[in-house]
């Protein structure tokens, strides 16, 4: 186990993975972090975006929406808002998220709430960019 970790991913709504992993990539608030074995402890805020890990040499790709990402020694532990593997993404919902939160971003109705367009839009395009 020297050059992996153990991998805990949830959600509030108790999604979850639990894995090992040789490296995670994630894009946090203060930028882009590749995580391996042995990493010094950090506290991050990831943002709506991808996350990335690796196992025995396979890539798993995971849409994210935001969290925490905590790293220990010997483990990482993902507190996420909401998270979608690769091959779960529906893609025609998503491309209809887009189109809707592009919509309202244009719309000049004053009750439209902008700063959640946007976040609707990011995490659309993030789904989309799988």
């Amino acid at each position: 186990m020297a050059n992996k970790f153990k991998l805990t991913i949830v959600t509030p709504d108790g999604k979850k993975i639990e894995d090992e992993a040789t490296i995670l990539n994630a894009y946090t608030t203060a930028g882009f972090v590749g995580i391996l074995a042995n990493h010094l402890p950090m506290v991050a805020i990831l943002e709506i975006s991808h996350l990335n890990y690796k196992k025995d040499g396979e890539s798993f790709d995971l849409a994210i929406s935001g969290g925490i990402l905590n790293v220990k020694k010997d483990e990482v532990i993902v507190l996420a808002e909401t998270f979608e593997r690769k091959e779960e993404i529906d893609k025609e919902r998503a491309n209809q998220a887009k189109l809707r939160a592009e919509e309202r971003l244009l719309s000049k109705d004053p009750n439209i709430d902008m700063k959640r367009a946007e976040l609707s839009l990011k995490r659309a395009l993030s789904r989309l960019s799988l």
